[in-house]
């Protein structure tokens, strides 16, 4: 009975000292996010026949997510980090085989299909990607602007970067480039090898709009210009700025919207799900979800000025930094100012593999979140 009562008092101590330590705004933030994503998706399906199929799993996803998310922040991310180089090649190898053997989705090639359930590898190893790469450059220390380490950092980088452009999802690939380019400069870098890396990158643009295909690149274009094509890939940015412009101020109603009742947009509860948005909750709706949006951001922010110690910092910078660049394009996309990449809107949009990396994301946040006595300082360069 004593050793009973004993195993119970460090049980609830445990749970105490973690929900104590546990960042429960931005919980309830993102579960606002993902509660009021639930309802639009419903929306959004609910004359069609995945109805009942969407929302299963996307529950499914969510209950498994807030589980990973406990897990994953109770790991020990420093720990973690002495594996840095057996995760990085596990995630190329992963990446790699995506690539080679995954079937061809919508002209990508980044879903493995186990039974009925799709999985999206890429979205998991941004988060390996997050902890590898912080632990990289907090192991470089004052030395991180030096030529060897630059290359080095690149490497590995590249690593990641490679295998999602052979899978042809460029959308992905330009979040893992966006969250390499926040983690460096956040970490010091020098102005001269971010200059040096935009000269290489603008000069690289016409050797790779030559290796795209043409669905790749009629894609970008029409993502632009719409116009040009409005029955063809014009269409879904055409109707997605429609249905916004339809909702005005206060939107149409739940369940109300034309474009998204009579399935008028294609993939309106995945990359188009910020139109239903606009559409039955109007311009109220969209500043609202942008908001949140931008909340999460902050606090995440927030974690990273309190962390403990430099990897720490870093991983929360590179998953605000995924955050951002996921939200801006996606939101880019359903308002006609950005081509149609394939890139979900964090929180909210229907996805298994997406809900459950942002979830794990999250958790790797709280594991960074703890209350140091005084929180680190850091030096820019």
């Amino acid at each position: 009975m004593t050793s009973d009562f004993k195993f119970r008092a460090r049980l609830l101590s445990g749970i105490k000292r973690y929900f104590s330590d546990l960042d429960k705004l931005l919980v309830t933030v993102v579960t606002i996010l993902l509660v009021a994503g639930l309802f639009t998706i419903n929306s959004a399906t609910k004359s069609t026949e995945i109805n009942e199929r969407c929302m299963q799993i996307q529950i499914a996803a969510i209950i498994l997510g807030f589980i990973a998310m406990i897990v994953v922040s109770k790991i020990d991310y420093e720990k973690l980090s002495g594996f840095s180089v057996y995760i990085v090649i596990a995630s190329f190898v992963l990446l790699l085989l995506t690539a080679i053997f995954a079937p061809e989705i919508n002209g990508n090639k980044n879903w493995i299909l186990i039974g009925s359930v799709n999985i999206q590898p890429s979205e998991f190893t941004k988060l390996c990607f997050a902890v590898t790469m912080s632990a990289h450059i907090s192991r470089t220390g004052e030395e991180m602007n030096k030529l060897r380490n630059i290359l080095a950092v690149s490497v590995h980088f590249l690593f990641y970067f490679i295998p999602v452009v052979l899978q042809g999802d460029i959308g992905t690939a330009i979040i893992y480039m966006g969250m390499f380019i926040v983690i460096v400069f956040v970490a010091g870098i020098k102005y001269r090898y971010m200059i040096a890396g935009l000269v290489g990158a603008i000069a690289a643009v016409p050797i790779v709009w030559s290796l795209l295909k043409t669905y790749q690149k009629e894609r970008i274009l029409y993502g632009f210009y719409p116009e040009r094509d409005p029955l063809g890939r014009g269409y879904q940015p055409l109707a997605s700025r429609m249905a916004i412009g339809s909702g005005q101020l206060f939107g149409m109603g739940y369940e109300q919207g034309i474009q998204s009742q009579n399935n008028l947009l294609p993939a309106n509860h995945t990359d188009f799900i910020y139109a239903v948005v606009g559409e039955e909750w109007g311009f109220v709706g969209c500043i609202a979800v942008m908001l949140l949006l931008v909340v999460v951001v902050v606090l995440i922010v927030r974690n990273a000025l309190r962390a403990k110690d430099r990897q720490g910092y870093l991983i929360c910078m590179t998953i605000a930094a995924m955050i951002i660049f996921q939200s801006v394009i996606n939101i880019g996309m359903c308002i006609g100012v950005s081509p149609v990449i394939g890139i979900t809107l964090p929180f909210f949009s229907y996805g298994g593999s997406s809900v459950l990396s942002m979830l794990m994301a999250i958790g790797l946040v709280q594991s960074v979140c703890v209350k140091p006595e005084k929180p680190l300082k850091f030096k820019f360069k």
